[in-house]
């Protein structure tokens, strides 16, 4: 999923799909933030498992398949966490590292769900998360939506200690304070929100395995 990009991130990505028939490559002619880059992502064909991960790999991709494996063991959506008390390797900026820790805690403590990590993009999801958990954030604070309503609808919710290391070429897209600011107000909404508020639509049935 390339947002806007404006240097030679696609051509190069088009250059990878010529000889990987199983990739493609979605594109917005501007930058519209992350939250809007996962949204166009999500409303086309998805398989049975979907996960997202930063192109930074700030996070390990070869880690994906013991996400996965939490799926096959009964949860809807599992996402990568750093604040875990297990984990053992914490890298990056002070300010950004204290950000996302704080605001985790206060999605834990307003919504009562019960997971150390709510910022991380690290994650995989039955596809009917994504298809049925709306969200509104464009910019970085959509990953904690997203998690917070999908818990509150009712979809389990599961977390494996992370890693978290810095990125090692160019420069993170996003705006501590535009990002701080978008999560206070998510903060705010979430506070308000209610399970019967989010319910999933009856017709819609349990998660499928």
């Amino acid at each position: 999923m390339d947002d806007g990009s404006t240097d030679r991130t696609p051509d190069l990505l088009h250059k990878a799909c010529r000889h990987r028939p199983w990739m493609r490559t979605l594109r917005h002619p501007r930058n519209l933030g992350l939250g809007a880059a996962l949204r166009t992502g999500f409303t086309t064909d998805l398989a049975r498992v979907v996960c997202t991960l930063d192109s930074d790999c700030t996070y390990p991709p070869e880690r994906l398949p013991d996400l996965i494996a939490l799926l096959d063991q009964g949860a809807d959506l599992v996402t990568g966490s750093p604040w875990h008390p297990a984990n053992t390797q914490l890298e990056g900026s002070r300010l950004r590292l204290f950000l996302s820790r704080f605001v985790s805690g206060a999605y834990r403590r307003i919504t009562g769900v019960q997971i150390y990590t709510f910022t991380c993009l690290f994650r995989a999801c039955r596809r009917e998360v994504v298809r049925q958990v709306a969200f509104d954030e464009n910019g970085f604070a959509a990953t904690a939506e997203i998690l917070v309503k999908a818990a509150l609808q009712g979809f389990r919710v599961a977390e494996l200690p992370m890693p978290l290391t810095v990125r090692r070429r160019g420069a993170s897209k996003m705006s501590v304070l535009s990002t701080a600011a978008a999560h206070l107000r998510l903060l705010l909404a979430a506070a308000r929100w209610s399970r019967a508020d989010l319910a999933r639509p009856a017709h819609s049935g349990p998660p499928q395995a």
